[in-house]
């Protein structure tokens, strides 16, 4: 079973959410055995930032128990089950990128097409 703190799942979560909520859970379940915790769903937009929390489209996942490695293997295993439409980022210590360095650890996944679809579903939702 999926855990959420206050800050957790909406309803109005965007469906490719859900999706992405139950293979990161099965991925999770696989690597760890135990259940994950998503600790951010749909929330307000941070001064300056350009989250997909607040469209419903991004969702947080706890890694402060995985080492380095373990963040960065399940990131790069859920991005390829995920595919393209979807970004998957490792923040914190163990991030690649230097911009995401200073941030509490954690895994963001975000739905933000990019794919052969993204034209027909960006005209759908907006």
């Amino acid at each position: 079973m999926t855990q959420f703190s206050n800050a957790g799942w909406s309803p109005d979560m965007h469906a490719a959410m859900w999706m992405a909520r139950a293979e990161a859970r099965l991925l999770h379940e696989e690597m760890f055995g135990e259940d994950m915790t998503i600790t951010s769903g749909m929330r307000r937009q941070s001064p300056g930032g350009s989250s997909l929390h607040p469209k419903g489209r991004a969702m947080d996942i706890r890694s402060r128990f995985m080492n380095h490695e373990q963040q960065r293997k399940f990131a790069r295993r859920l991005q390829a089950i995920l595919g393209e439409d979807f970004d998957v980022i490792v923040e914190g210590p163990a991030a690649t990128n230097p911009r995401y360095r200073n941030r509490v650890p954690h895994i963001h996944v975000e739905y933000d097409p990019k794919g052969r679809h993204a034209q027909r579903l960006a005209d759908q939702e907006d």
